[in-house]
């Protein structure tokens, strides 16, 4: 393999790195420094296609018997030594997709097909937000306390719902993304869909834009198309919840940290933007927790959104160490 100026680190290698690299949350800081290197020569693009052919090739989990955070960590200190300019952890990831060994599909993921699977799961932190941008072209933001594992190859390609909430801008590509969530599943391609995941195991999922369908139970044969603009709802055992219109829980503007609602429970938006807090707001007075409010609230931000509902009812805000409480003047 041809071997590079800087050190005894090959083409190949820096080239699978930087595959690693551009899928991740680096990706937009890194991109004048990456295109340079993939229009600097024939070689440098002909080694990073070599790299997105392998990966496409691939079927490994991190989770797998042979290639799981055990092993991965035992390898770790030979790891640092891949790549001298600071790319450690993405070596991590590479050795983690390791040539010729077995993997399994995820879970709810079904026939053969070769498959790269994410070394690592796409998450977030309570408060976060964020953006990953997928192998595939796809996009996948996550609310707070979210996650998802994702498998991108040829002939197929999926996402599973863990928990929390992800909106998926689904590139087209020649096959549809499955996306696995509780007992059920949706399909979609050059789409956008909203599902979320409650500690229920209800799943709410919503159509934005495009085309899907939605398998409320995986192993029933009853296909459900959505309609742009609909939400569906099921149950953790496969049933339809009832329908009553777009729910709270997926507001459109939820990935800017903002919700609009017509009309809402006090307690109710209370508990939507506590899923953000480091500091929860309670509410004293369970009449004020009825109270209807409607208007458009930055649910992401706690302390203002206090502020607010406080100015709102004329309430008394007060800081304590457990929560920031509501309550009567």
């Amino acid at each position: 393999m041809t071997k590079t100026g800087d050190g005894d680190y090959s083409l190949d290698e820096i080239a699978r790195a930087w595959l690693i690299k551009m899928r991740g949350e680096d990706a937009a800081a890194l991109r004048d420094e990456f295109d340079a290197w993939l229009n600097g020569s024939a070689e440098n693009r002909e080694a990073y296609r070599r790299a997105e052919q392998r990966m496409a090739a691939l079927a490994i989990l991190k989770t797998s018997e042979r290639h799981g955070t055990a092993h991965a960590e035992a390898r770790r200190g030979r790891v640092r030594k891949w790549l001298p300019w600071g790319a450690a952890a993405t070596a991590l990831a590479l050795l983690i997709v390791a040539i010729g060994a077995g993997g399994a599909p995820l879970p709810g993921q079904r026939g053969g097909g070769s498959a790269a699977f994410a070394a690592e799961p796409l998450e977030t932190q309570r408060g976060e937000i964020r953006t990953f941008r997928l192998a595939d072209g796809s996009s996948a933001t996550l609310d707070t306390d979210s996650r998802i594992d994702v498998a991108v190859g040829t002939d197929a390609r999926s996402v599973r719902l863990v928990r929390g909430r992800v909106r998926l801008s689904v590139a087209r590509q020649d096959v549809p993304l499955r996306i696995d969530a509780g007992r059920g599943a949706a399909s979609a391609n050059d789409a956008e869909i909203d599902l979320s995941l409650d500690e229920a195991g209800t799943v709410t999922a919503m159509l934005r834009r495009g085309a899907a369908e939605v398998r409320t139970d995986v192993e029933a044969d009853q296909v459900t198309p959505l309609r742009e603009g609909a939400a569906l709802a099921y149950r953790s055992d496969g049933t339809l919840a009832p329908k009553a219109g777009p729910p709270p829980a997926l507001p459109a503007s939820w990935p800017d940290g903002w919700a609009e609602y017509r009309s809402i429970r006090l307690d109710r938006l209370v508990a939507e933007a506590n899923r953000y807090a480091a500091l929860p707001i309670v509410i004293d007075d369970s009449a004020i927790a009825a109270r209807e409010v409607s208007g458009r609230f930055q649910i992401s931000k706690t302390e203002p959104l206090a502020e607010r509902i406080a100015t709102l009812f004329d309430l008394r805000v007060e800081r304590r160490a457990d929560a920031i409480h509501l309550s009567h003047r």
